[in-house]
């Protein structure tokens, strides 16, 4: 049976819970719904890709509560400000980084570069709080669906009885009346040289640019160039 409840303080309650607990809930984010756990369990990873029949690559983004955290979590590079992350965040922005915690590698895929989202107030964030540790996240739906925007409708339909708990909105996500033709994070990517665009979505990529001017829009170059990195690191682990 699908266990649907009311936002609510005790539904946000409920759901710290569950992901203590190393179940999984469906919860309303700034974007669209999303799917999270316990970031640092593994079975609980384990079941999300299970519910999301996920065989392509398609880690988890590491979701924090407060931009401060990240960098106990990831390696900064050293041409990135230290005021950057508060310039940048909170908000609807994904930034990839290598790295430098002990998450089971199923969270990553088996990659040694982690996403990391602060998205702001939200229901997520409120049950991250209330959690009192970072969770996994991915868009609520089948996997292989490209970026199409998930409501609670699509989260029931394609994933809703493999999960523990769901949130009801009550109404549209902030990304259902954004312009943007993705409505889910924009990401980029901090692994490189640069900084590289890897998806335009809900946050601007002009207050990007503002932080970072070098910031290389060019999302078919940086894929060309992640796939380069993807064949040296599969090449490696052929010839181990």
């Amino acid at each position: 049976m699908v266990n649907i409840v009311k936002l609510s303080a005790g539904a946000i309650d409920e759901a710290a819970e569950v992901i203590r607990a190393g179940g999984l809930v469906i919860t309303p984010t700034r974007t669209q719904y999303n799917l999270i756990c316990d970031a640092f369990n593994a079975d609980a990873i384990q079941r999300v890709f299970d519910v999301k029949k996920r065989t392509k690559f398609g880690p988890l983004t590491f979701s924090i509560a407060n931009p401060a955290e990240a960098a106990r979590h990831v390696v900064v590079p050293d041409w990135v400000a230290p005021d950057a992350f508060v310039r940048l965040w909170p908000g609807e922005l994904t930034l990839i980084f290598d790295k430098a915690c002990d998450l089971p590698p199923a969270f990553t895929m088996g990659y040694d570069t982690l996403g990391v989202a602060c998205q702001g107030a939200s229901p997520l964030e409120d049950i991250i709080r209330a959690a009192g540790r970072p969770v996994g996240a991915t868009s609520a739906n089948i996997s292989g669906q490209g970026d199409i925007f998930v409501d609670l409708d699509k989260a029931v339909a394609d994933i809703g009885d493999g999960v523990d708990l769901i949130i009801d909105l009550g109404g549209d996500t902030p990304g259902a009346t954004s312009d943007s033709a993705v409505k889910a994070n924009t990401i980029v990517d901090f692994t490189f040289e640069r900084p590289y665009l890897v998806r335009a979505g809900v946050y601007p990529v002009s207050r990007i640019q503002e932080v970072f001017p070098n910031l290389d829009t060019d999302t078919e170059a940086y894929k060309q160039r992640l796939m380069q990195r993807v064949n040296e690191v599969r090449g490696r682990a052929a010839s181990a």
